[in-house]
């Protein structure tokens, strides 16, 4: 039995359109020697299709907002003249690495990356309110404002994907200690 083993069924089984707790219940099944700990964080951070159809333009919108900050990232430096092509970096600093990574993980629906990238750039929200209050002051500048408002709202989308396709699922304890705990993960259920 291998991680990559119990991972790669994982997403046989999603792929058939199966709920998560079908899934796991399956997995537990298949594979008995794991640890039911390590198979529920497995299954916990792959999207069922069920949640890729449902949160899809939700999902679409996060990926707009990365590539739309990504593009700000690039152009401004270049409309500015803070960079000139003959510089040997100037060509790789353009380049938002960090922002491509991110949204490529984010694309491929990698469940681990959607809660550090909604904490990562949450905390955007304070540079958006203080970016505002600048402006009430008449000291704003409109560039940090969209630039802050882009990385608040990919810091917002990301954590809600993170809450509604990769929540955690509920831990139940047998009181009497005799049974395993038992993983439940939410219905996917349209209402």
């Amino acid at each position: 039995m291998s991680n990559k083993a119990i991972k790669a069924k994982a997403e046989e089984l999603l792929s058939f359109g199966i709920p998560k707790q079908q899934v796991f219940d399956n997995l537990m099944l298949e594979f008995p020697e794991a640890k039911p700990k390590k198979v529920a964080e497995v299954v916990r951070y792959m999207p069922s299709q069920w949640s890729k159809e449902r949160y899809r333009s939700v999902h679409l919108s996060l990926l707009a907002l990365i590539a739309a900050s990504a593009l700000l990232r690039i152009l401004e430096p270049l409309l500015n003249d803070g960079i000139r092509m003959d510089m040997p970096t100037a060509y790789l600093s353009l380049v938002p690495i960090a922002s491509l990574l991110m949204g490529y993980s984010i694309y491929r629906w990698q469940g681990e990356v959607f809660g550090w990238v909604g904490w990562g750039n949450v905390f955007g929200f304070t540079g958006l309110v203080s970016a505002l209050g600048a402006l009430a002051k008449g000291q704003g500048d409109v560039k940090v404002i969209l630039a802050s408002a882009f990385t608040a709202g990919i810091g917002a989308l990301a954590l809600y994907l993170a809450n509604k396709v990769f929540a955690k699922p509920q831990m139940l304890k047998d009181p009497q200690g005799l049974a395993p705990t038992r993983f439940i993960f939410a219905d996917e259920v349209l209402g």
